[in-house]
């Protein structure tokens, strides 16, 4: 039985992700990191701590015996909007959480990045996050992984018409090769989420990156 850490659960992704892990047999617990009450997360198998993201150093001990740390933070996953700190979520913050992770023992670190996000990238902010993924796994991770997307939306349901739709407009858009997909398509959060409960479970040590073709 694994235990996962979630960090950035403000956004569609957070509450997929968190639902996705209480709905799975294999987490026996889940632990959120958050600056804010959020009465949805309520259940005997997950743990809300409430702690400041400048000084998550102090909160090492909540990383002790977790298997699965999942940072969600960044501008385009969480609400950041008349934050003071805003810009430190696209870097500072989830860099000292990996740092902190890893000295606490932690063994898997799973990152969300902007499909464009390359360290040839000519905007900043891509370039940044290119270099966050860089440095997380400098840091010697048995397994880090990053889950790229160009825009999240909202869920879709697997058992719906639409969900039929979707997937047969991917298939038309695979003819012209996957790279039209990777490059245009906006990912549903609940896919994402599952995506990435699936591959924390499978341990795919031989594969970091993963696209919306993946999902």
């Amino acid at each position: 039985m694994r235990v996962a850490l979630v960090v950035g659960v403000s956004g569609r992704l957070g509450k997929s992700l968190i639902e996705v892990l209480l709905n799975n047999r294999h987490y026996k617990k889940i632990i959120v990191l958050t600056r804010h009450e959020h009465s949805r997360f309520k259940n005997i198998h997950l743990k809300k701590i409430i702690v400041n993201f400048g000084t998550i150093e102090d909160f090492k001990e909540n990383f002790e015996g977790v298997d699965d740390v999942f940072c969600l933070l960044g501008k385009d996953y969480i609400s950041t909007k008349n934050l003071d700190d805003a810009p430190l979520f696209e870097y500072q913050y989830p860099f000292n959480l990996a740092r902190v992770a890893k000295d606490a023992g932690v063994n898997n670190f799973y990152l969300v990045n902007p499909v464009a996000a390359s360290l040839k990238a000519s905007k900043a902010e891509l370039l940044q996050r290119a270099q966050l993924a860089a440095d997380i796994d400098s840091l010697g991770f048995s397994n880090f992984c990053q889950f790229k997307v160009n825009k999240l939306r909202r869920n879709i349901n697997r058992e719906g018409s639409y969900f039929a739709i979707f997937k047969s407009f991917r298939a038309l858009m695979r003819i012209f090769g996957s790279s039209l997909i990777n490059k245009f398509q906006n990912t549903p959060a609940n896919l994402l989420a599952n995506k990435m409960i699936e591959l924390a479970l499978s341990n795919p040590l031989g594969k970091k990156t993963f696209l919306p073709s993946d999902y």
